[in-house]
């Protein structure tokens, strides 16, 4: 399956860091609305319009980040197969 085989031209390290942030901001995005953002949604919050509306508005917002968690298992795993065979990698780019 060549899904998982590496190009020899693209970088997979910049790709993964990538990945792992746009990750890591769908955790925390999610962490947020379900900790700190929940409180401010009850019907019987006292709390500030701003931070009724700012709750409201950014909820949902971690499912546009969700799909780059298996994107970042794929480029993990396609980097460790580049870090195993850096010599390979190297010699098909000079045939090309």
């Amino acid at each position: 399956m060549k899904l998982f085989e590496p190009s020899p031209s693209i970088n997979y390290k910049l790709i993964t860091v990538v990945y792992s942030l746009c990750s890591v901001l769908a955790v925390v995005l999610y962490t947020l609305e379900v900790t700190v953002f929940r409180s401010y949604l009850q019907p019987d919050s006292t709390a500030k319009e701003s931070m009724k509306e700012l709750a409201e508005s950014t909820q949902g917002l971690y499912l546009i980040f969700i799909p780059f968690i298996p994107c970042l298992l794929w480029s993990l795993t396609v980097l460790s197969k580049v870090k195993k065979e850096p010599v390979v990698m190297e010699e098909k780019s000079k045939d090309d």
